[in-house]
């Protein structure tokens, strides 16, 4: 958990596609309720986003 927080205080604005895949992985990680589950729908919603406005 505490690498979480230090990727996601790291981030100034919007996460980048490289800190998304980050906060991603580490997500992974940790055990999966609700909660877990529902932030990396989100995050995996931006990413992409991201990716589709990168191409």
């Amino acid at each position: 958990m505490n690498r979480l927080l230090a990727l996601v205080a790291a981030v100034d604005e919007r996460p980048s596609l490289e800190e998304t895949d980050a906060i991603l992985e580490e997500l992974c990680r940790m055990r999966r309720d609700d909660a877990t589950q529902r932030l990396m729908d989100a995050l995996l919603d931006y990413r992409t986003l991201l990716s589709s406005a990168t191409t």
